[in-house]
């Protein structure tokens, strides 16, 4: 979409008793709607595809060659434009947005305001103002908005955190988040600032974000250092991203596009009785004076997640569940994502002062407790 839409004005619709309504008959199945066929998108058109309750609906790209090799391969209407797919008027229940983040914001709206519930891949918004009126959007249409994140629905890390919650590491005081692998991006627009991404703190920093949101609550202060560039002079490729949360705990994002991880976990966490790590193969734990590791989980599975993502939103969509991750989840990353990018140039700390309730996830109020410092921390810490 090079042109913003135009305004949709609700008195000339036809479609305005489909805002936020439940649907009725639950053996329908859900129509998803895909705007943008990257990589991402593949694995959520595959997802959608194998799922009973849900149908792959239409597609949309600009690009005319991907668009129609979707269209071909899950057996659906494309569409090179939002407005082509607006104008047939038959739209969908849900719409999974795997665009650009610069045009997260104008698509989810125009969908929205047209009674369509939005999954919306991550980074959530291209800023937190952005964010914000997507949410406002979404509450006045009455539909669901959610943030795509697949780490929240790996198995390991749910069962990491449900260790965690029982307290069998004891306090938790740091975590480590490792996101470095040697990647060629020189011909993926993706990583081109002008098509409206950073670099890897974009890329793989939001994703650090939410993780350590999820695990131990809203972030309190946040710095992030560039190393030299290597791969790129017009965007970050290797960042260290320094995190406090408001439990208390201290982490690091580790991100590369250009070194790689010398280890096969991704995350370790360090509580005052044990440690655990989670890896793309295999996750598992050791308490204090004990020898032998406890394995858990499957390791990485990308479809599983994005499965179990999916279902989430339709549960949200149909009554049967709440979403596991919020707009507000959403829009507490961008902000600190923004603050992340604020700190780049001179490493120096962020505050992120609006901590709020709101800015708390269901899942995290139910099994959550904020255990605030005792003292703020000195300066430079």
């Amino acid at each position: 979409m090079q042109n913003r839409l135009q305004e949709f004005n609700p008195a000339e619709s036809t479609y305005l008793d489909l805002r936020g309504k439940v649907r009725q008959d639950l053996n329908k199945e859900l129509k998803i709607l895909l705007i943008g066929c990257g990589n991402i998108a593949h694995s959520y058109a595959t997802a959608i595809h194998r799922h009973p309750d849900m149908v792959l609906s239409a597609v949309v790209d600009e690009n005319i060659e991907a668009a129609r090799a979707f269209g071909i391969s899950f057996n659906c209407p494309f569409h090179t434009s939002l407005e082509d797919y607006l104008a047939g008027g038959n739209f969908a229940d849900c719409g999974v947005i795997c665009t650009p983040p610069s045009r997260h914001a104008d698509i989810a709206i125009h969908l929205m305001q047209r009674g369509t519930n939005i999954l919306c891949e991550i980074p959530f918004a291209p800023d937190s103002a952005a964010a914000e009126k997507m949410i406002d959007v979404s509450r006045a249409f009455g539909v669901h908005l959610m943030m795509g994140s697949r780490f929240r629905y790996i198995t390991d890390i749910i069962h990491a955190r449900g260790l965690i919650q029982s307290g069998i590491l004891g306090r938790i005081l740091v975590f480590e988040i490792d996101f470095r692998d040697v990647v060629d991006n020189s011909n993926h627009k993706r990583f081109q600032s002008e098509a409206g991404y950073g670099g890897v703190l974009m890329d793989g920093g939001i994703h650090a974000i939410d993780i350590a949101r999820y695990f131990f609550g809203p972030l309190l202060r946040i710095r992030a250092e560039e190393a030299q560039r290597h791969q790129f002079q017009d965007v970050e490729d290797t960042v260290k991203l320094d995190m406090r949360t408001i439990s208390g705990a201290i982490g690091t994002a580790q991100l590369s596009w250009t070194i790689k991880n010398a280890c096969n976990d991704y995350i370790r966490i360090y509580g005052t009785q044990g440690i655990l790590c989670i890896g793309w193969k295999k996750s598992m734990y050791r308490l204090n004076g004990v020898v032998d590791w406890i394995k858990f989980g499957e390791g990485y599975r990308t479809l599983e997640s994005m499965t179990r993502q999916m279902e989430n939103l339709i549960d949200a969509v149909i009554g049967e569940g709440i979403p596991e991750i919020t707009a507000e989840d959403g829009q507490e990353s961008v902000r600190a994502l923004e603050a992340a990018y604020q700190s780049l140039p001179t490493g120096n700390w962020i505050n992120l002062n609006t901590v709020s309730e709101q800015a708390v996830s269901p899942s995290l109020k139910r099994n959550f407790t904020v255990l605030r410092p005792s003292k703020p921390p000195p300066p430079g810490v």
